[in-house]
């Protein structure tokens, strides 16, 4: 699975969340290791989908990520041909990039983020994505997570054979305090995922708090119907009906 992941934590709200983009299809299935309050648990490369229950156990009985790490790739038979990542609600990140795994392949981690990828087109997407990452803490976590997988694609994303791979999939998890998700897009299958997924949380945006009052109090609000007219521009209202 040729893919290239940023996991990220704000330490204002405290959220956490993780980012992805690959050449793969529907690879937001592989995720589960972000839905949990205890921190992020993500394989890729070859991904291994048992390592988020196993991984979120451990975090849950308070193991540092490296020690999470640890026992990942020591019940993983394959793990030189993963990668697989941790990290712990309080922004400690760590890394593993099998020996096996093929492209150019590696990670860079600093405090409250960490990204890594296989099969890019060079160690400079990953400092490309560093770069934008920490370029403006005060944004919302979630835009800084997406922002970070545009400047990955931007400076060359994914390579095979002398060729760019396009990102057919894409997804963004971010979570607060509670034990569901406060963010959760995906793109399955797209020419252009990272473009739609920019697009669909574009659209989406403006309805979160809608719905998170509806959640609360469906009494309180309007049909949904009759909340796009009202609070909806023309342009918003005539993309999302279309």
């Amino acid at each position: 699975m040729v893919t290239y992941t940023v996991i990220g934590r704000c330490p204002r709200t405290h959220q956490i969340g993780v980012a992805v983009a690959t050449y793969s299809v529907a690879f937001g299935s592989f995720t589960q290791g972000a839905h949990s309050a205890y921190g992020v648990v993500m394989s890729q490369a070859n991904g291994r989908r048992r390592n988020a229950p196993l991984g979120q156990n451990l975090l849950q009985q308070g193991l540092t990520s490296k020690s999470v790490l640890a026992a990942l790739v020591q019940d993983d038979a394959h793990e030189s041909l993963r990668q697989i990542a941790v990290m712990t609600r309080d922004g400690l990140g760590v890394v593993h990039t099998g020996a096996s795994v093929t492209g150019w392949a590696g990670d860079k981690t600093g405090t409250d983020y960490t990204v890594f990828g296989n099969v890019l087109a060079g160690e400079y997407v990953l400092k490309a994505m560093e770069a934008k990452f920490n370029e403006d803490p005060t944004q919302p976590l979630v835009e800084r997570l997406i922002s970070t997988l545009e400047s990955g694609r931007d400076a060359g994303g994914q390579t095979a054979n002398d060729r760019h791979l396009p990102e057919r999939s894409a997804c963004v998890v971010v979570m607060d305090r509670e034990s569901y998700a406060a963010w959760d897009l995906r793109v399955d299958m797209h020419g252009t995922a990272v473009e739609e997924l920019r697009r669909i949380y574009n659209l989406y945006k403006p309805y979160q708090p809608y719905y998170e009052a509806r959640e609360i109090d469906p009494t309180s609000c309007p049909t949904q119907l009759a909340w796009e007219r009202e609070s909806l521009t023309g342009a918003h209202l005539q993309e999302t009906l279309k």
